[in-house]
């Protein structure tokens, strides 16, 4: 090997460590919500935290459960149970979609940017 393939080498993963970097951070957020797409639309958006419990059933087909800061969809009408069997969802980015119900379920992160101070 020549000292231009330790360069290639180099450049590439430069490259890479950017992009994992520029990708962790388009995902996170300060904030961290479940929203709840059925049939196209948002139905529900709720803000995670750690003191957050809640269990929603979407018309007996689709039961969602919200456990601090991770989402899941524990049950599910549905033969295949794909959107069961995705898991839980920790990270902003991630989804479970049930498609037969038309369900989806993902994490969203936003940033809470300060626009002015006042003093």
């Amino acid at each position: 090997m020549r000292w231009g393939d330790f360069v290639i080498i180099a450049a590439v993963l430069l490259a890479a460590a950017a992009l994992a970097v520029f990708l962790a951070m388009q995902a996170a957020g300060d904030r961290l919500y479940a929203e709840i797409w059925k049939d196209g639309e948002l139905t529900q958006r709720v803000a995670l935290t750690p003191d957050t419990r809640e269990t929603i059933d979407l018309d007996g087909h689709n039961t969602i459960v919200l456990d601090g800061l991770t989402a899941r969809m524990a049950g599910a009408d549905c033969r295949d149970q794909v959107c069961v069997r995705t898991g839980t969802l920790s990270r902003a980015g991630q989804a479970a979609v049930c498609l037969p119900n038309r369900v989806v379920l993902k994490l969203v992160g936003e940033k809470n940017e300060v626009d002015a101070i006042v003093s």
